[in-house]
This record gives C-alpha cells, sequence and structure tokens, in this order.
C-alpha cells in the first residue's frame, strides 16, 4: 500500500531534520529491499530532503525524476539502484551551456 500522506516537516528544526534523516536511513539501511516498508521512509527521506533543499541547507541538491531530492550523493545513487526505472533529473543552470 503507498503512503499517500503529506509529509509536512516545515516546522521541524535544521538539527531535528538532520536528526530524522539520520534516524531514517538506519530505518532504511535495515529494510530488506524491495520491502514495503520502505516506501513511507523514503516518503518522508524525501520530504525532509526537499525541506532541507528549500532552506538551502546542503551543497548541491540532485533529482530524481520521481521527486527524490537530496544533497548527498551516495543516497541518490542507493536511491537509483533500488529504483532501476528511475533516473536524475537535469536541472536548468546547473551544466555548462554546450558548445
Amino acid at each position: 500500500m503507498a503512503d499517500d500522506r503529506p509529509h509536512d516537516v516545515s516546522s521541524l528544526t535544521a538539527a531535528e531534520l538532520e536528526r530524522a534523516r539520520r534516524d531514517l536511513r538506519v530505518s532504511l539501511s535495515l529494510a530488506i529491499p524491495g520491502s514495503p516498508v520502505s516506501v513511507p521512509i523514503l516518503a518522508r527521506l524525501s520530504a525532509i530532503d526537499t525541506e532541507l533543499a528549500a532552506r538551502g541547507a546542503g551543497g548541491r541538491v540532485r533529482v530524481c525524476l520521481c521527486g527524490f531530492a537530496t544533497d548527498d550523493p551516495d543516497w541518490l545513487e542507493g536511491h537509483l539502484s533500488q529504483h532501476p526505472g528511475h533516473h536524475e533529473r537535469a536541472q536548468p543552470g546547473r551544466f555548462p551551456a554546450s558548445p
């Protein structure tokens, strides 16, 4: 079953967001790949990453076509490996212009 509830994390402090992200990453690492339990974990992680990106936290934010966003390149690679049909979305202004 998909978790379609919104995950409003805007009221959390940056420290609370980082702690929640760390705890969720640990939970995800303990889940069996492809397990339904990963769906709500990934949804919450996406909400946290999006909120941190909106606040300007971290470095360059990378975004998947599904909307998952993170400034951690390893985390995006893990997401892409768990979802073979997903790809990183090109972001305007992030890449040099073609000659």
